[in-house]
């Protein structure tokens, strides 16, 4: 069971390192990233209450929300790709897969040594798999919370992604995602645009109704949305959290 688990490896390397959230790394200081969740993390978690909790924390980069749900007291496994896999990236027919994949391993292998050096700077005893959204290992065993924070717009198939995690998950499952502002059905929103060939890593924008309909789907048929606004890159983006309590009988994948 325990080779799935990723070995811990020590990073101290700043430079080797890239940071998907702004924070202050004991030991090294201040650090940028895209998103700045401090303060609001638990709008951006549904206001859920992690102290006991195991929880499956799908799509870590390097480990912001990993890091302050085990320090609310929950045991977290982080999963999340690394330069072994493939992201989902757009087939689009006129661009250069080949140098793109390359230098996508490249910015997600720095991503996993940010994940690291915090790792070892916080004291964290939080584990790490890595693999496809796809490919979840039941051997994880159950969990009582899942967590989609930004993930699945990502991914080509998101129903596919939270019917992996939904397997392992007894108690809760928690999304959070861009706000489509003129889409409030079912209806997906297709990103790619094929004459300009963006974006090559996002496929959807999903309305909250949506991402509810598939949680009922999967069991988890009392669901919850909030909204709230994140700083990303000097903005405020407005995003929605839909927490997904299971309803229908858990029954362990695996």
């Amino acid at each position: 069971m325990n080779d799935i688990y990723a070995e811990p490896r020590l990073v101290t390397d700043l430079a080797q390192c890239a940071f998907y959230h702004t924070m202050d790394i004991p030991g090294f200081g201040h650090v940028e990233g895209y998103w700045d969740l401090r303060g609001r993390e638990r709008q951006y978690l549904g206001n859920v209450d992690f102290a006991g909790k195991r929880v499956l924390e799908v799509g870590t980069a390097s480990g912001y929300l990993c890091f302050w749900m085990e320090q609310q007291g929950a045991e977290v496994v982080a999963y999340d790709l690394s330069p072994n896999q493939d992201w989902d990236i757009v087939p689009f027919a006129r661009y250069d897969h080949q140098a793109h994949a390359a230098t996508w391993r490249s910015g997600v292998g720095m991503l996993n040594d940010g994940y690291w050096l915090i790792h070892g700077a916080m004291g964290s005893k939080a584990k790490v798999v890595y693999g496809s959204v796809y490919d979840i290992p039941m051997e994880i065993g159950p969990v009582d919370i899942a967590t989609f924070g930004s993930i699945l717009l990502h991914v080509r198939d998101p129903f596919q992604a939270l019917y992996k995690a939904s397997l392992m998950t007894r108690e809760r499952i928690i999304v959070t995602e861009l706000h489509p502002l003129w889409r409030r059905g079912r209806a997906m929103y297709f990103l790619p645009d094929g004459k300009t060939t963006e974006p090559k890593e996002s496929w959807w924008l999903l309305p909250p109704k949506l991402v509810a309909a598939f949680l009922r789907v999967l069991g988890f048929e009392d669901s919850s949305v909030t909204y709230h606004r994140q700083a990303c890159r000097g903005k405020k983006i407005l995003l929605y959290t839909v927490v997904g309590r299971r309803t229908a009988p858990f029954h362990p994948a695996g």
